[in-house]
């Protein structure tokens, strides 16, 4: 299975640098021509799209998918991260990189931890890998989302090695056979 993880495009809160999570916003004019955009890089041949519920998600894949026509599947396991009480915070003030660690796994009150996160992507591409191995598929998602993929396929994170992955809006990670890590 060849997995291509792509982050939503821009919206309004991303533009402002503020945390999003839940909040479900759509995509602004820079986040529509991201979307258009990452198309060009993207193969000819795709198999299936999932993506989260949330619109900057959706709308991402929808623009996407009018250049390959296939099947969208919207997966609640690939919706973003709980923030709880940090969502529309600025993140300048908050200490992002101990929110997107698996070693430091930091909670946010009233939310989620990466790990919790991680349990339930790990989850979905066990179900998928069966059905689509040897195909080729579109995940459409969220950066708390996307780090777990790469979890998942490069191996968990050891504590005082770990490289916190920065993923912007309107990019894409590749990704070819699962080495099927498990959550410990």
């Amino acid at each position: 299975m060849k997995i291509i993880a792509i982050r939503h495009g821009q919206t309004k809160l991303n533009a402002e640098g503020r945390v999003q999570g839940r909040s479900d916003y759509p995509l602004d004019e820079v986040g529509r021509k991201q979307a258009k955009k990452i198309i060009s890089f993207l193969p000819e041949d795709v198999d299936a799209i999932f993506t989260s519920p949330l619109r900057r998600a959706t709308e991402t894949a929808e623009i996407i998918n009018e250049n390959f026509g296939v099947t969208m599947f919207i997966d609640h396991r690939l919706i973003e991260r709980n923030f709880g009480d940090y969502e529309g915070e600025l993140i300048a003030g908050l200490e992002m990189n101990k929110l997107r660690s698996w070693t430091d796994n930091a909670y946010t009150p009233n939310g989620e931890t990466i790990r919790d996160v991680a349990k339930r992507v790990f989850d979905f591409l066990d179900t998928i890998k069966q059905t689509y191995d040897g195909k080729t598929i579109l995940v459409v998602a969220h950066s708390h989302v996307l780090r777990p993929i790469s979890w998942y396929f490069n191996g968990i994170p050891i504590a005082g090695k770990e490289v916190v992955l920065e993923i912007k809006t309107g990019e894409a990670l590749k990704f070819l056979h699962a080495k099927h890590n498990k959550m410990p």
